[in-house]
């Protein structure tokens, strides 16, 4: 949990960084330290810091050789030796954001770059870097008056919502290569980011939130990918399966894999597959996975939409499942030629 009451923006930069591709260049200005009063300053404390508030996601900075040859790494390394390093590195930086903006969807914009102090992550007071890309501007309308007539102008500016790129760096863990929150809203979930893949080149710490966030998803890929094959399971098993997987992640506070296989899997044949399914997961993906571990609440909440309980039946109706698979009977009507299925209850809303 982070909290930034008590935060202090002791430095902030800016340059401007366009796409690779267009051949928009990067602009660096001789005084890249930017002056702030002191609205502007609690305005981007609430700006960019907000978002990263309840993050459970921690990353490092990742290199094949040495996370010291990272150059973003260096550049981390450098300001927390050193605050007043930060308008030079800023500028390095930006030259070297620009050699990772090719994608035709990142535009180019400010790359602001700040210095914290006192931000508190878990009780702890720590300093921070924080990164920004504005990838977009927002229009608004201002009024002027005189004495004779108003006048209304739209002009563009940054938005005080949710930031689509950003980073917090926080001045812990050097040696692994830093304790890392990052977002990235512009690139989808299954493609490589130019902000969190390329440029800044981080690897997830292997954590409670990481170890919730890898079984949600090898679960549903196991009930819903390889179990119907290898057991005969119909979309009302599988459906049940996915609700009860999704309790026990809800339900419990801590995870452990020999009580989720058995509350989940009544057959021994069923847990013995989804052990072995577990293992060949962690080895395509090169994820070391933990048998124990606290289950993560804020990674159950992002994750959750991969259990889908819906059974679509045809393009004329879409029964949403909670429970009780013994509440639905699937059969076949000789005489209409169709499927069906049968559905008890009690009270009608």
């Amino acid at each position: 949990m982070l909290d930034f009451s008590a935060a202090q923006l002791q430095r902030f930069t800016a340059t401007w960084v366009g796409n690779k591709n267009r051949f928009e260049g990067v602009v660096i200005p001789k005084q890249t330290l930017v002056p702030l009063h002191d609205v502007a300053e609690e305005m981007l404390l609430a700006t960019f810091l907000k978002p990263f508030e309840k993050t459970e996601e921690f990353f490092y900075f990742h290199h094949e050789e040495d996370v010291s040859n990272h150059p973003v790494y260096q550049s981390c390394m450098s300001i927390f030796q050193n605050p007043e390093n930060l308008s030079e590195e800023a500028a390095k930086l930006a030259q070297q954001l620009y050699e990772h903006c090719e994608n035709p969807k990142v535009q180019g914009g400010e790359f602001f770059m700040a210095y914290f102090e006192e931000l508190q992550l878990q009780g702890e007071p720590v300093s921070a870097i924080g990164l920004w890309k504005v990838q977009s501007k927002e229009p608004y309308l201002k009024t002027e008056r005189t004495a004779e007539s108003f006048t209304l102008n739209v002009l563009e500016g940054i938005s005080t919502g949710k930031p689509e790129v950003a980073a917090l760096i926080f001045n812990l863990d050097e040696a692994e290569g830093y304790r890392i929150c990052a977002i990235d809203t512009v690139s989808k979930k299954d493609e490589r980011s130019f902000w969190k893949d390329e440029f800044m080149r981080l690897r997830p710490i292997e954590d409670n939130y990481f170890n919730t966030r890898h079984y949600i998803s090898l679960s549903s890929e196991f009930i819903t990918q390889k179990a119907p094959f290898k057991f005969g399971l119909d979309r009302t098993d599988t459906i049940d399966l996915l609700n009860r997987s999704g309790d026990y992640f809800k339900d419990n506070e801590h995870f452990e894999l020999n009580d989720f296989t058995e509350n989940l899997f009544p057959e021994t044949e069923q847990q013995e597959a989804f052990r072995e399914f577990r293992d060949q997961y962690a080895k395509a993906y090169a994820v070391p996975l933990e048998d124990k571990f606290d289950i993560s609440n804020q990674a159950v909440k992002k994750e959750f939409k991969v259990f889908k309980s819906v059974l679509k039946l045809d393009k004329n109706f879409h029964i949403y499942v909670h429970g009780r698979r013994d509440l639905i009977e699937r059969g076949f009507d000789e005489e209409k030629g169709k499927k069906y299925y049968k559905v008890f209850f009690e009270n009608e809303e």
